[in-house]
């Protein structure tokens, strides 16, 4: 039997390749390892490595998200802002799909390329028979953790690259509210020494983003343990937390699958793991992108709308040269 195949890179480090099968797991059962969450971390996963098999065959799902037309987009933000309203939410993340030909085939080398486009993502690609293929290119770190210590950061807000920056009071607001939250749950798990710097611009490929670095000493708990209480983040969710989930799966038509969930390493003392952005479901002949925007009470649908087509090109930017 076909095995499954990962491969991945960290910023700045050489491609690793690894194959296996990809196990399906619970929270607390969650194994040492390279892993993947869904948005709400119900679905856990992990990578069980293998002997090396190169004849590994790609697995493609037949099953293709609920991809939004641009008026039926605006239709559904305006009910996501009614809801924001109506729930005095701070903020509240609402995403789609877009989809576009591509050769299935290509995935190994769409995932090289990515790796020279994007020297400060963790890149990677996914072919397996539970999830068939996912890639990314995620420039947000959650969580990286070594001697005691940890490092997240808080990233909302984004621009296009080419333009002359200037954040608005919704970008630096969307900032601000991130920024609070992740330093509460920090608070919370009453970890020492929480510092934090930014905000500040961050270039990912043709966006910008305003980030605010976070680091503290968290003692006894392990790293695990303070990712699974910050994640979801504002920045893929939104505030206050729980009301804001609700409000995106009883809103959002299609399902995130591995879209806004953990990816990285995992071990008992240390970890890797960003939010999974930028990233894609590739099929036999086409791909499905995942994009999303943080809708706050002053949001405007047509311009979200913008700025989920302007994060689009992470990706397209890649695909429409293979």
């Amino acid at each position: 039997m076909s095995k499954d195949l990962l491969k991945y890179r960290f910023p700045s480090e050489a491609s690793n390749t690894v194959y296996g099968t990809l196990v399906q797991t619970t929270p607390d059962r969650m194994q040492e390892g390279f892993i993947f969450s869904s948005f709400d971390a119900t679905n856990c996963y992990y990578f069980q490595a293998l002997e090396n098999d190169p004849s590994v065959e790609l697995h493609f799902q037949t099953k293709e998200p609920y991809v939004f037309t641009q008026r039926e987009y605006i239709l559904q933000a305006n009910a996501f802002l009614n809801g924001i309203h109506q729930l005095n939410l701070g903020k509240a993340v609402f995403s789609r799909v877009k989809t576009t030909p591509f050769d299935g085939s290509k995935a190994i080398q769409l995932y090289e390329e990515l790796c020279l486009r994007y020297p400060n993502a963790l890149v990677y690609l996914l072919s397996s028979k539970l999830l068939g293929t996912w890639i990314g290119a995620s420039p947000e770190v959650l969580l990286e953790a070594h001697d005691s210590w940890i490092f997240t950061m808080a990233l909302a807000g984004t621009k296009p690259t080419a333009d002359a920056i200037e954040w608005g009071e919704k970008e630096q607001i969307e900032q601000e509210l991130v920024t609070d939250f992740i330093v509460d749950q920090l608070k919370e798990l009453q970890v020492d020494s929480i510092e934090a710097a930014g905000p500040y611009d961050f270039e990912a490929g043709p966006v910008t983003h305003l980030r605010t670095d976070i680091s503290a000493e968290i003692n006894q708990l392990s790293p695990w343990e303070v990712a699974q209480r910050l994640h979801p983040t504002p920045a893929v969710s939104g505030l206050p937390r729980a009301e804001a989930m609700a409000l995106i799966q009883s809103t959002e038509v299609h399902d995130r699958g591995l879209y806004t969930g953990m990816i990285g390493i995992l071990e008992s003392d240390k970890a890797r793991l960003y939010v999974n952005l930028r990233c894609a479901q590739i099929q036999q002949d086409r791909i499905f992108l995942y994009v999303g925007g943080g809708f706050t009470p002053q949001s405007v649908p047509e311009l979200e709308w913008q700025e989920t087509e302007n994060k689009s090109r992470t990706l397209l930017n890649v695909i429409e040269q293979i």
